[in-house]
This record gives structure tokens, C-alpha cells and sequence, in this order.
């Protein structure tokens, strides 16, 4: 079997589970993240904050985020198997994608942000 294959869908199926289903007791926030949960202008970007409680401290933006980045690697791994003229303008579009969502899961939801954290590693250290 395809070792990318088998990483792609073990990347997948994380990202679904870490942004969708974990849950637990504990949070972890900054200055920023506080001011935002605050502000915000709707329930959409809130997620649990010092509640104690076990729960998901993802919220529905985060929710939709984690599918969206699923299908983004899998969507990634057939591109790069059947188109490979695509393969150089994939791995920057794939950078500028996976900064973009670290540096908004740092802004907006530190506890996503320690979610993404192996994500982060695994695409910057070993897909490249």
C-alpha cells in the first residue's frame, strides 16, 4: 500500500477527530483570543472558554475548518498522483494554506492551534 496514501488519510481522519469530536476538560488561551471570544459578533466563532467542563473547545468555524482541511488532503494526494505538471503550484498553495490556518488557529483558538501542531510538523518537516 502507498505510504502517502496511508499518511493522507491518517492525516485526514485527525484532523476530523481533533476539530470535530475530542473533547476535554481542559483550555488554553491568550490575550488576543479572549478579546475576540468577547466580540465576536456571532455564536459561529465562540467556543468554550474556562467552562471546566468536557466538552469540544472547537467552535463551528473550527467544526467546518477541520473538514475543509480533510478534504483539502485528500483532494491534494489525488492532484499530485494524476496531475503531476500541478505538482509545484499544489505545494504552495498547500503552504500558504496550512500558515494561514496556523496563524488564525493562534489568533483565534489556542486550543486548535495545539491541535494543529503535529498537522504543522508533519507538513512543514516531512511533505515539504
Amino acid at each position: 500500500m502507498d505510504k502517502l496514501l496511508v499518511s493522507t488519510v491518517i492525516e485526514a481522519i485527525y484532523l476530523i477527530f481533533m476539530y470535530n469530536y475530542f473533547k476535554t476538560t481542559y483550555t488554553f488561551h491568550n490575550p488576543i483570543e479572549m478579546l475576540l471570544n468577547k466580540k465576536v459578533f456571532s455564536d459561529f466563532f465562540k467556543h468554550p472558554m474556562y467552562s471546566g467542563e468536557y466538552e469540544s473547545k472547537i467552535c463551528r468555524f473550527g467544526n467546518i475548518i477541520g473538514y475543509l482541511l480533510a478534504f483539502w488532503v485528500i483532494l491534494r494526494f489525488i492532484l499530485n498522483k494524476y496531475y503531476c505538471n500541478l505538482n509545484n503550484k499544489i505545494k504552495t498553495l498547500n503552504k500558504i494554506l496550512f500558515i494561514l490556518v496556523l496563524i488564525g488557529s493562534i489568533l483565534m483558538n489556542f486550543n486548535a492551534f495545539i491541535y494543529y501542531i503535529p498537522i504543522f510538523i508533519y507538513e512543514l518537516y516531512f511533505r515539504g
